[in-house]
């Protein structure tokens, strides 16, 4: 009986110090995670709002049709969700990536 108490609050202190740990790194991957905001001035499409990041330095610059999503979080990865950025129109929030110094960045539209 003693035993089993034991490793019952051995299991709990473990189970706290691991969700603790993913917490802090899940913190650290949103607070590291390079982001590039555009305000949006109009009705434009992803092509426009492309051929804008280029003129401010941004290379690879890749616009998705969809929103990234938990289960499919890289969408600009897919050549048939980022073959048309002249037809896509720019939504609020997440649109693709580019990049910049050696580093990906996340596009984010604001209003």
């Amino acid at each position: 009986m003693i035993r089993f108490r034991r490793s019952a609050v051995l299991s709990l202190a473990f189970g706290v110090l691991v969700s603790g740990a993913t917490a802090v790194s899940a913190e650290d991957l949103v607070r590291r995670t390079p982001v590039v905001h555009l305000a949006q001035q109009g009705a434009v499409t992803q092509a426009q709002i492309a051929r804008r990041l280029v003129a401010e330095g941004y290379s690879g610059v890749l616009m998705s049709e969809v929103p990234a999503t938990p289960s499919n979080p890289h969408p600009e990865t897919n050549p048939t969700l980022t073959a048309h950025p002249e037809t896509q129109p720019v939504r609020h929030g997440w649109n693709g990536v580019a990049e910049k110094d050696g580093q990906t960045v996340q596009v984010y539209v604001d209003d």
